[in-house]
This record gives C-alpha cells, structure tokens and sequence, in this order.
C-alpha cells in the first residue's frame, strides 16, 4: 500500500504556540513545562512574544508551532483529566469539539 497523504483539520481556531526547535523538538524547561503561550491561530501579537522569549533564553533557531485545541494545565487538572480518561469520558471537558461528539454519541444510544 502506498502512503497515504493526509491534511490535518483544526477543529477550533484557538490553542496555543510553542517553540519548536530544526530537529523538531519542542523546547522545555527542567519541570516539564513547555515554552508555548496560549493564542488564537494567526495572532501575530502572541507569536511575537513567544519570539522574544525564546530569545531571550538564548535560542537562536526554531520557531513557533501552533496546536490548536491545546491550552495548560496546571498538575492538578492534568490529574483530573487522567481520571476523567480513565472513567471512559472526555478528558478534557473544554474540549469543545470532544464534548459535542460525546454528547451526540449518548443521544444516538439513547443514554443521554
């Protein structure tokens, strides 16, 4: 079979940007978090600031990366959204796009 070409579909315009690095990494700090800020796609005044922190911690190359749907969460909501997938349910219950699936899915089975 040969390779099948595929064009992700961002289901929401909002999300957030990240520094990606050539090799493809996304830069962290020794905590885990990400060096990323919340933004709409496009928003030129976020990807700006994202800019001047990666320089100003010393990165000279990469760039931003936009995911869209993603946002932070603290530790303690991260733990919440383990249970919740656990549980079978929509991790994230911001997650818009998610959440009319699931919904729309308890009405077919007449759950809901």
């Amino acid at each position: 079979m040969g390779k099948m070409n595929v064009t992700p579909i961002d289901e929401v315009n909002w999300g957030l940007y990240a520094w990606q690095m050539p090799d493809d990494s996304l830069v962290m700090d020794d905590e885990g978090g990400y060096l990323s800020i919340p933004s709409m796609k496009g928003d030129i005044r976020q990807i700006k600031k994202l800019k001047e922190a990666a320089k100003h911690y010393g990165l000279e190359e990469g760039h931003p990366i936009f995911f869209a749907g993603h946002r932070p969460v603290d530790s303690e909501e991260l733990e919440i959204q383990r249970q919740r997938l656990e549980l079978g349910l929509v991790p994230d219950v911001l997650d818009t796009p998610a959440m009319l699936e699931y919904f729309k899915e308890m009405k077919e089975m007449k759950l809901g």
